[in-house]
């Protein structure tokens, strides 16, 4: 979805949400950072790789990037309890290339 389409989404929505709702999200947007990003390198269980992007949605990191040079990425809906969509997941995944040197370049 391109940025423009996204803006025109985003004040439709706007006239359902109270202004105090609509503050608070802006708030919450405003602290989300990007100084800082996680990395999962071939994470193989489920629930931990879960874990770690409810934390960073909890701790306002907006980046996490997964590589996947041996175990896919699958992360387990009832432990992320809906934190992957809102955070940027980056994927490192194409098969006989070495993705942790790609995610670093």
């Amino acid at each position: 979805m391109d940025n423009a389409l996204k803006s025109e989404l985003i004040q439709y929505l706007r006239q359902f949400a109270t202004e105090d709702r609509w503050q608070r999200i802006n708030d919450v947007i405003d602290k989300r950072t990007r100084y800082l990003s996680v990395i999962l390198e071939d994470i193989y269980q489920p629930h931990n790789a879960s874990a770690v992007l409810r934390s960073c949605d909890c701790f306002g990191i907006q980046d996490v990037h997964i590589i996947e040079n041996k175990n896919e990425f699958d992360p387990n809906k009832g432990v992320t309890i809906g934190a992957d969509q809102w955070i940027t997941l980056a994927s490192y995944n194409q098969p006989g290339k070495n993705n942790t040197e790609h995610c670093y370049r």
